[in-house]
């Protein structure tokens, strides 16, 4: 009898041993998986997936064998997780299958693939804002813009209040053109609480490409103060569009200084800087500094005949004589052998006019030197 109680008292222990650390028998399939999903849910993928393939092999069942998909997608074998995944597709296939095989194609780089479930899950439901997201992405990717206005559209229809969906309709808008609608977009973004770095930065390039400067400069400040001045382009934008402004120029020149100190070799982009800051030296009364720069940006765009032009004529201004002529002929030099010399036919003339008057300065001067080069 003493044996028996033991026996019992020792049966007990170890049923409540397994009870306190939550452990499933071997031949438990409900508890495996169980298991097998707390394992899951504290990021040990590894252990969560024995458990589940050992409750399936016990029960095989659709609901354990999308688990196995899933933990398959969280330790990146995405291929395995897509063919698990496929078996469980049927006609009433649950919208859950379908966005882990997506998902799965966009983490091969499979954009083809993910495009066909994407847009089968947006069939099935046009509410998944996620899927809309990624979905918009994949056409944008293949500068289908349009057709991700269209999905983002269709989304809005049922809520139009989604702030990432809302987000990235307006920089749609922008990269499509339509600044007058992106920036609709924008301020209902700003006015639902939405004050982001990206938010001002986009909203101040629409407002300068609409012409709206003292608005783009506004927003753009607070993007640049946002981003503590470290992304070049902000600068370089926000820049710009300072120098345009009366009373800005200084602040307009420091940015793009700034701006140019940083940023990686980018032909257009270089080119544009030096330019627009060769302006706002201009208005600054600079014109020793306009000239450097408009030097500098020729070296990004040779073509730019009236860069040479702008040259000449600002020598002229310092009465710097001799680099006016010189950079006055080598504009005409270069327009009459440009692909087409009509385009540059009124800065000709005006060139050819500044060179004969000079020439007739130099011959009452006697200044037989400079009357070599004409």
């Amino acid at each position: 009898m003493k044996r028996f109680l033991l026996y019992i008292v020792l049966l007990w222990g170890s049923f409540s041993i397994a009870w306190a650390q939550n452990t499933a028998q071997p031949s438990d399939w409900q508890g495996l998986w169980q298991q097998g999903l707390k394992f899951k849910d504290n990021g040990n993928n590894k252990k969560a997936l024995k458990l589940l393939e050992q409750a399936y092999e016990l029960h095989p069942s659709d609901s354990i064998k999308r688990d196995i998909a899933s933990v398959y997608y969280e330790r990146g074998v995405y291929r395995r997780s897509i063919n698990i995944s496929q078996e469980l597709l049927k006609a009433d296939s649950l919208e859950a299958d379908l966005v882990l095989i997506a998902k799965s194609h966009e983490k091969l780089n499979n954009a083809d693939s993910a495009l066909v479930f994407e847009k089968i899950i947006a069939q099935k439901n046009i509410e998944n804002a996620n899927n809309i997201i990624n979905l918009a992405k994949n056409y944008e990717d293949r500068e289908q813009l349009d057709s991700a206005l269209l999905v983002l559209d269709d989304f809005c229809i049922y809520d139009n209040e989604n702030m990432a969906v809302n987000g990235l309709k307006a920089y749609l808008l922008y990269q499509t053109g339509n600044y007058e609608e992106s920036l609709d977009e924008y301020r209902k973004l700003r006015d639902a609480g939405d004050n982001s770095t990206t938010t001002n930065y986009y909203m101040g390039l629409a407002y300068a490409r609409v012409d709206s400067l003292w608005e783009a400069y506004d927003c753009l400040k607070v993007a640049a103060r946002k981003d503590r001045y470290k992304n070049q382009y902000i600068q370089a934008q926000y820049g710009i569009v300072a120098s345009k402004l009366n009373g800005n120029e200084k602040e307009g020149v420091n940015m793009i200084s700034q701006a140019i100190e940083k940023i990686l070799p980018d032909e257009t982009l270089m080119w544009s800087l030096y330019n627009t800051r060769a302006n706002a030296y201009i208005r600054l009364l600079k014109f020793e500094e306009a000239i450097d720069d408009f030097k500098r940006s020729l070296t990004y765009k040779p073509d730019r005949l009236t860069d040479i032009y702008h040259i000449a004529y600002l020598y002229t201004i310092i009465h710097d004589r001799a680099n006016a002529d010189r950079h006055f002929q080598m504009f005409i030099n270069n327009a009459q052998k440009s692909a087409n010399p009509d385009r540059y036919r009124r800065w000709i003339e005006a060139a050819e006019g500044y060179l004969k008057r000079s020439k007739e300065e130099h011959f009452f001067q006697g200044d037989d030197e400079n009357l070599k080069d004409f």
